[in-house]
């Protein structure tokens, strides 16, 4: 695995004095290290652990693209495109792996009914984290979000919870799930 330097391609992406970077890094910041915390837990290898590490810091890049102008965002697309838009320049960067883990970074994941029936501005397809790798980022990614109230301390799992049950009983039990193999 060809190894970055994450920073240069944050920087490529998101002004450091803009307030889309103030937003971003702060979070990206919370959500890598409760991902490594998980990953040491588990005594994950070196290389995971460092893919895990850029995946981490790089998972919401695609926010650059979304139009939510009270994080200093503002494209032209519906938020919840911003992690297929992240994959996109990740893709485009020569970062497939990576890409494939911003992919599905959403939640819990998002499956290819609720796409269908939300008529959400995304492909066809199931958008769920597989690997470990994958599982670990989007469950640390649960606590933190980018505004003031949660960007550095961590939304507690019974909020997760209650979140998560506006989009079905399957998300709190996928979270639940994740919970007992990852840790609190």
């Amino acid at each position: 695995m060809k190894k970055f330097q994450y920073f240069g391609l944050i920087q490529k992406y998101f002004k450091p004095s803009s307030l889309a970077y103030h937003y971003y890094l702060p979070h990206v910041v919370m959500v890598t290290s409760k991902s490594l915390a998980i990953a040491k837990r588990l005594h994950l290898t070196p290389a995971k652990m460092r893919f895990i590490e850029e995946s981490a810091m790089l998972h919401d890049i695609g926010i650059i693209h979304v139009h939510a102008p009270d994080i200093g965002c503002h494209g032209t697309d519906a938020y919840v495109t911003h992690a297929l838009r992240g994959a996109e320049i990740l893709r485009k960067e020569g970062f497939s792996r990576h890409a494939q883990l911003v992919e599905r970074h959403m939640g819990v994941g998002i499956s290819k009914q609720e796409v269908i029936r939300q008529q959400l501005p995304l492909p066809k397809r199931d958008m769920i984290p597989k690997t470990l790798e994958e599982r670990i980022v989007s469950y640390a990614d649960l606590f933190f979000s980018k505004n003031d109230e949660f960007l550095f301390l961590p939304r507690t799992p019974a909020l997760i919870k209650r979140w998560l049950s506006k989009f079905g009983a399957e998300y709190v039990e996928r979270f639940e799930a994740w919970q007992y193999a990852l840790g609190k």
